[in-house]
């Protein structure tokens, strides 16, 4: 029987539609030299997830207090553009887990506050690249919603990776009925790949510098070998080893008390994702970065501030770029992260975008 879970977040406020599984970790130089070999796809295996330090501690305290107002004016924009889509009187939020979790549980709120005439119900499911959506958790969402209610819902762009795969994932499935939109809802979207965006102008998004202790105790999505076509929900390790740490119900709070002091829009807010033309300079910054490093692998380039600090957090970085537009308190959280690392930080006054990370070879 399958079952829904709410992870660490109370039970009304997301179900997550993904197995709870047991799975040994990886270290990172092995990690990174079986996925850079093709040996292992990276959703195959998952790194180990310790409690935050202190120094993460400070350095997410720092972000909350710069970027938590705009990240909540941004959710409350988001907010009204979906509630002005709805169709028939309903809204169903899926996040993308883990990144969009939050995001989705602060909008579940958000609508139930600002637009109490519309049913929102909130799940959590999981899309891979190269792998796609879960279409088990997609099929059983849609046997209870009307599949025109469905929004995605990310918490940010990079490359369009998810924005991508969910479009492909959808728009070439025969079992995509007629009015599910294949596109992407996002606070911040700074390579042009949503459906709609709140906004383009890059900032760090606070939840990215704790991952599952401000995710609902869920480590990021994980589909073993052999288990692509299956007919079951892809997996996740549930990280009850971090309880005590856990900050994912208190980072709600606070960002409900910065919303709950921003006004409703009274006109549909605008769309401010780049699309087309902001699509192609992402591509072209692409193709500068791997030239300039003497690389072929794309998965290898991250774009924006917030994939830079992922790179910095869980995965093997060779440089930091730093671009000029890059706001003083986000550069300064890359350059601590950075030097914590031994990663060199490097400034470049044409990079279109405000920070690139490059993962180094295995």
């Amino acid at each position: 029987m399958i079952e829904s879970f709410p992870g660490s977040y109370h039970p009304a406020e997301v179900a997550f539609l993904m197995r709870r599984l047991t799975l040994a970790t990886t270290a990172l130089d092995e990690r990174e030299r079986l996925i850079q070999s093709g040996q292992r796809h990276y959703s195959e295996m998952i790194g180990p997830e310790d409690a935050p330090t202190r120094g993460r501690l400070r350095l997410f305290r720092e972000c909350l207090g710069a970027n938590g107002v705009r990240m909540a004016e941004d959710i409350s924009t988001l907010a009204a553009a979906m509630a002005a889509s709805a169709v028939d009187g309903e809204l169903t939020v899926v996040s993308i887990a883990r990144a969009g979790t939050p995001v989705g549980v602060l909008l579940w709120h958000r609508l139930r506050e600002t637009a109490p005439w519309l049913r929102v119900a909130h799940y959590s499911i999981s899309v891979i690249r190269d792998r796609g959506v879960d279409y088990a958790a997609l099929r059983w969402i849609m046997e209870r919603h009307a599949p025109a209610s469905l929004r995605f819902v990310d918490g940010w762009t990079g490359k369009g990776t998810i924005a991508r795969e969910l479009h492909h994932s959808l728009g070439g499935c025969a079992e995509s009925p007629a009015g599910l939109r294949s596109g992407l809802w996002v606070p911040l979207d700074v390579c042009g790949a949503a459906e709609f965006a709140a906004s383009s102008g890059d900032y760090l998004i606070p939840s990215t510098l704790l991952g599952g202790t401000l995710s609902g105790l869920v480590s990021r999505s994980v589909l073993p070998a052999g288990e692509e076509h299956s007919g079951e929900f892809h997996g996740c390790v549930p990280l009850d080893s971090l309880r005590r740490y856990d900050l994912s119900r208190w980072f709600i709070r606070e960002m409900r008390a910065r919303l709950a002091k921003i006004p409703v829009p009274t006109t549909p807010p605008a769309n401010a994702s780049g699309g087309p033309e902001r699509r192609a300079e992402t591509e072209q910054c692409l193709d500068q970065m791997l030239a300039r490093h003497g690389m072929t692998d794309r998965n290898r380039i991250k774009l924006g501030i917030g994939e830079t600090v992922r790179v910095l957090l869980r995965r093997k970085p060779e440089v930091v770029w730093l671009g000029p537009a890059a706001n003083p308190t986000d550069a300064g959280l890359i350059h601590r992260l950075a030097g914590l690392r031994q990663v060199p930080v490097r400034t470049d006054a044409d990079l279109a975008f405000d920070a690139v990370a490059v993962i180094a070879s295995a």
